[in-house]
């Protein structure tokens, strides 16, 4: 260690060292392989390497990390400083990917790279979106030879009428309310919320003094920063978990619904103005059709790279900021259901929204982007027949 001091105290005074703590390696046989002592050394030291990194990068613009043959799995995607760039895509920080890929040495990483790989095996791919709404990131997968054909065949969503009855009476409700002064408030059939976070949106809508339709779910404790949760009572929720008196402080300019509506409906009445939503790919979609303009609460899953394409790219979305605890507290919740609802840039996401609209509608007609996009499907399967 003195050596090795010695000789970074000859650099130049524009080259930084910093030593980790010293380990113990006296629990490793005497014959261990030199291969497996540095192995065992990088596992051991990856803490306080992200201790120091972290700090590092407070201070400091860093703008790339150099490691030998044995260094790579020192860095995770949610470890990396800066934004990372993908051909088409607007800057995602490490943090928006989804938890199963930001470890690199967890099994659903390895298995999302082989998955990538062989789907590069493909004669061609269909994407459930359409030209208009991500040009860029389509045009850059048709510039790159090594990728299979790219066919965007979107908006695929559901469209009538529900078979279930809506007992909730929401859209009975919904009816008796102005044009586009509602706000619809759902995480999907699984997404939930902790009780201090449900506490805090339940308080949050309540001040911003929007009407509103919540779908509401029982807590899950086990939800930091919201999962997938399948309730096996939900049948049961009575919303004793909401502050006191809220349901009742808010009936009249709100409608708080049990576990499930009927969402392609709401988001298709004219009542809707708005959807607070967890950024699942059907619900995006279902918006987008219906020119609904959106607040992005993401909870897992590739839900956080889609509100960045939401917010930070199509511009049709406020997305939600947790504060260090990890929730989102109800003075920003309030304050994102009133812009979106009455706001100058809420007017602004409605106007872009309805373009998306307009978009949307177009690719599925005749002539459109998505209509011709499947008809060269069809005809790769032709060819295939021959």
């Amino acid at each position: 260690m003195n050596s090795q001091k010695r000789l970074f105290q000859s650099l130049p005074t524009s080259i930084s060292a910093i030593f980790l703590p010293p380990l113990c390696l006296n629990d490793l046989p005497a014959n261990t392989q030199i291969e497996t002592r540095i192995m065992t050394c990088l596992t051991r030291s990856f803490k306080a390497f992200r201790e120091s990194f972290k700090v590092l990068t407070e201070s400091t613009r860093v703008v790339a990390l150099v490691v030998d043959l044995l260094g790579p799995e020192y860095m995770d995607f949610k470890d990396l400083p800066e934004p990372v760039i993908l051909p088409g895509c607007t800057p995602l920080h490490g943090t928006d990917f989804p938890d199963s890929i930001q470890n690199r040495k967890s099994p659903m990483y390895k298995e999302f790279v082989k998955w990538s790989r062989r789907s590069l095996l493909a004669t061609g791919m269909m994407v459930n979106s359409f030209f208009e709404l991500e040009t860029k990131t389509f045009k850059a997968f048709m510039e790159e030879p090594d990728v299979p054909p790219i066919y965007p065949i979107g908006p695929m969503v559901r469209t009538g009428s529900s078979k279930e009855v809506d007992e909730s009476g929401c859209l009975k409700w919904l009816g008796e309310q102005p044009s586009e002064s509602v706000l619809f408030v759902c995480f999907g059939s699984g997404g939930t919320l902790t009780q201090k976070q449900l506490t805090e949106l339940a308080f949050g809508l309540e001040m911003s003094e929007q009407r509103f339709i919540w779908v509401v779910r029982n807590p899950n404790e086990k939800a930091k920063h919201g999962s997938y949760f399948i309730d096996d009572d939900e049948d049961g929720v009575d919303f004793h978990f909401l502050p006191d008196g809220f349901v009742e402080r808010t009936k009249g300019s709100g409608l708080v619904v049990s576990s499930w509506a009927p969402q392609v409906e709401i988001l298709s009445h004219g009542s809707t103005g708005g959807f607070l939503t967890h950024c699942g790919w059907n619900s995006t979609l279902e918006s987008i059709v219906n020119g609904v303009p959106l607040i992005a609460w993401p909870l897992y899953a590739e839900q956080r790279m889609n509100a960045v394409l939401l917010a930070d790219d199509l511009k049709v979305a406020f997305r939600v900021r947790e504060n260090e605890e990890g929730i989102v507290v109800r003075e920003d919740i309030s304050r994102y259901a009133r812009e979106i609802m009455e706001g100058e840039d809420g007017k602004m996401v409605r106007k872009k929204m309805r373009e998306f609209k307009d978009s949307a509608l177009n690719a599925l007609s005749q002539d459109g982007s998505s209509t011709k996009s499947l008809a060269k499907v069809v005809e790769t399967w032709k060819k295939l027949e021959q």
